[in-house]
């Protein structure tokens, strides 16, 4: 349950806003005119609302040379009430969405996100990478990649996000180097 005195610092301008994007990109720091810009907030807008969640320790800055950076609490007790807020990446949601769709097929063993979104540089408006490994046992490698992209359709017409679906084997993720080592290293959205 969210406190009184966190209601009261969420409910002033720019602050779920902010909060949001620094949710939605987890390992990253802004300077204030970058979170403003990407949290489409006003920048003193923003300067205000780090200065409160930081108080409320929801944010923590770091000084480099003139600028301050921005990024999301580390502390657990604090990451647990932020999970009330919701999350409104439209592209992770998107992501995740598609995940649940495509996996009511017995062939998927999990999804990852990979690209700008994989590493939490995205912007908003970017398409999601999205790698669906299969059972090669299953399914050909062509009829997974035509399902997947008529799922991604269906996501995009219902989203207005664009998924842009990698299929690749569960064989090929055992692989050392190469795209499979770079796809181990993602954000598992979905496991069987």
């Amino acid at each position: 349950m969210l406190s009184a005195e966190l209601i009261t610092t969420l409910a002033k301008k720019g602050r779920i806003d902010i909060i949001r994007t620094l949710k939605a990109f987890p390992g990253r720091d802004f300077t204030i005119n970058e979170l403003a810009k990407v949290s489409k907030v006003p920048t003193m807008t923003a300067w205000r609302a780090v200065k409160d969640l930081k108080k409320a320790g929801l944010a923590r800055t770091r000084r480099f040379g003139n600028a301050i950076s921005v990024s999301i609490t580390e502390d657990r007790e604090k990451l647990r009430s932020l999970r009330l807020v919701p999350d409104t990446d439209p592209q992770r949601s998107a992501a995740r969405l598609f995940a649940a769709k495509l996996s009511e097929n017995p062939w998927t063993s999990e999804f990852r996100l990979f690209g700008s979104i994989g590493r939490g540089e995205h912007s908003p408006g970017e398409e999601v990478d999205v790698a669906v490994v299969f059972d090669e046992g299953r399914i050909s490698e062509a009829d997974a990649k035509s399902e997947a992209g008529r799922v991604a359709d269906g996501i995009r017409d219902e989203t207005n996000v664009t998924i842009s679906p990698l299929c690749i084997a569960q064989k090929d993720m055992s692989r050392k180097g190469g795209l499979a080592a770079e796809l181990r290293d993602r954000e598992v959205i979905w496991k069987r």
